[in-house]
This record gives structure tokens, sequence and C-alpha cells, in this order.
């Protein structure tokens, strides 16, 4: 028996010895909250990746948070970010939202590519004396870009999100692209940091594939700035590029915000992914925030993410 089902066993039988004595209203009054609490701390703490059960969102937002929260998630990563919205709903609005259903929202995804300035400003050295930045650093966001950040990053911060992350990357990269991101993403990162949150980059599997001696992932997880860029390990991109998942999160567990366990369709049922060997890897890596995404649907969106939860609540790395 799982933790979960242990613990509403026992709850169970405290509430009928307390019916018998005090009555079911008074007793359903009594243990309401004991029971809430409790469930808290014995859940493993599973979050969604919200995208997993976009359609909905964008038709029931608040009925789709509860949904989510009744199947047993305890947080979400939100998508969709337009212009200080995310599914067209304000930051501290969709807040509200997920707090009503129990849920928090740990972080907000937002991409934004580099581009380069056309005519970038011209820094004097007196200037950049006076700044303590290099000249490329000074220059290097346009006006545009920096202002399209802030924003962002206010969103996630009015959401009480802990850290933002970036998925998309540019095709045909070259080292200077690799050169520019590095840069792109420390600074964004600096940013970040500003409001209290943390930068993190989810590759997929072209940023897992070797491209000569390294690939993406690895030039960008060696070369950012450890204090200011992140990543999220999402298993069906790095399964899908040959990547050792248990090998990597045991070498870079500093550097890993968060996990997604992702599958071919509905998580741990295609037997291509060793889910139990790689949350017991995470476990002793002390990697606490895990998330579940879907993105290939067999079934209903709701229930692919809800029997994808109760496929992971049981294995052996989750039971007590």
């Amino acid at each position: 028996m799982d933790r979960l089902g242990f613990f509403k066993k026992g709850l169970s039988s405290m509430m009928e010895a307390a019916q018998a004595v005090i009555g079911l209203k008074q007793a359903a009054e009594t243990f309401t909250e004991a029971v809430d609490d409790a469930l808290r701390d014995v859940s493993p703490g599973f979050g969604l990746f919200l995208p997993s059960v976009d359609a909905t969102m964008y038709d029931s937002p608040s009925g789709t948070l509860y949904e989510v929260g009744q199947m047993g998630y305890t947080k979400v990563e939100a998508g969709c970010y337009i212009n200080g919205t995310a599914y067209n709903i304000k930051a501290e609005e969709l807040l509200q939202m997920a707090k009503s259903s129990g849920l928090k929202i740990s972080g907000l995804y937002l991409n934004k590519f580099y581009e380069k300035e056309s005519q970038p400003h011209k820094v004097e050295p007196a200037e950049q004396a006076e700044d303590k930045t290099t000249a490329s650093e000074a220059t290097f966001l346009s006006p545009a870009i920096t202002a399209w950040w802030e924003k962002a990053l206010d969103s996630a911060k009015a959401m009480e999100c802990h850290y933002v992350t970036m998925s998309q990357f540019p095709e045909g990269v070259s080292a200077q692209t690799i050169d520019d991101y590095v840069q792109y993403f420390n600074l964004i990162g600096q940013m970040a940091a500003e409001r209290g949150l943390r930068f993190s980059f989810h590759p997929t599997k072209a940023e897992y594939q070797p491209r000569g001696e390294r690939s993406i992932f690895e030039e960008l997880i060696e070369r950012c700035d450890k204090e200011r860029v992140w990543f999220v390990l999402d298993t069906f991109e790095a399964h899908n590029a040959g990547l050792d998942i248990c090998g990597t999160i045991k070498r870079y567990a500093e550097r890993i915000i968060a996990l997604h366990l992702h599958d071919y369709d509905i998580v741990g049922e295609s037997e291509k992914i060793d889910f139990n060997r790689i949350l017991s890897q995470a476990a002793k890596s002390k990697i606490e925030d895990v998330f579940i995404e879907v993105r290939s649907y067999p079934l209903p969106p709701q229930h692919c993410v809800e029997r994808s939860l109760r496929n992971v609540e049981i294995l052996d790395s989750v039971k007590i």
C-alpha cells in the first residue's frame, strides 16, 4: 500500500470511531482540517506541467485547476505567457485560482529568442569604467528585449513562482550561437535573481544530442554561470536522445532545478523509461521539484494526467 493509501485507511478508522461518539457532522468538521494538513505531509508532492492540459485551461481555467488539485497534484508550472498574462489571465488572478484549488505555481515558461541589435549603443570607455560592465554586456540586450523580460519576470513574481523556464533554442546552431546564448542566459538569470527568481533552460532532444565533442546541453551547463542558470531535465527528450538520465542527474544534481517525468504517452506505460530508477536517483540527488508532463494523448488529457500520477504514486521509489 502506498503512503497515501495507508494514511487514508488510518483516518477512515478514526472517523468511524469519532462518529460513534459525537455524530457524523461534528466528526467531519473536527477531522477535515487535520486530514488536509496530514495529506499534504504524506503526499509525494508531484506537480503538473500545466501545458499538458492547455486546451481546458483556456476553456475553464478555474475548473481545470480544481480538477488538478483534486487529482492529488500539489503544484503546477504555467505556460502560454503573453504580455503579462498566462492563458489570457492576469498573474494575480491566476495565482488566486491556483491557491483556491490548493496548488502552488512553482514556475512559468517564458520563451524569447535572442536577437542581435542592428545598431547597438556605443559605450564610451569612461562610461564603461563607471558602470563596471563590459561593452558587450552593456550593448548585448536591446531595450525591447530587456523590457519584454522585465515584464515577464515581474509577472512570474506576481504568481509567486520560484523560477522561470525557457524551452526553445534556435535551429542551425553555430559556435557563435552558443556564445550568444551563454551570455543571454546569464543576463536573464541576473534579471531573474534581482526579483528573487531563478532562471532555467528546458532542453529538448536536439540539445541533448552530441554535436562534435559535446552536446548543446553540455556546453550550456558547463559554460553558463552556475549561480544564474539552472536546467529542467525532461525524461522523454533525454531518453529519445539516448542520454544516460540517472548518470546526468547524479553528475549535475546541483544544476537541475526540476525533473519532468515525461513518457511517450501516459507516464509509466510505454515501458521504455525506468521511472522507478530515475526517481530513486532524483531522491538521492535531492531534486525535490518533480513534475508530470503529458504531450501525447491516447485518452482525454485529464484522464492521461490523472492516470500518469497514479502510475507514479505506486512506484517502489515513491511508496513507503
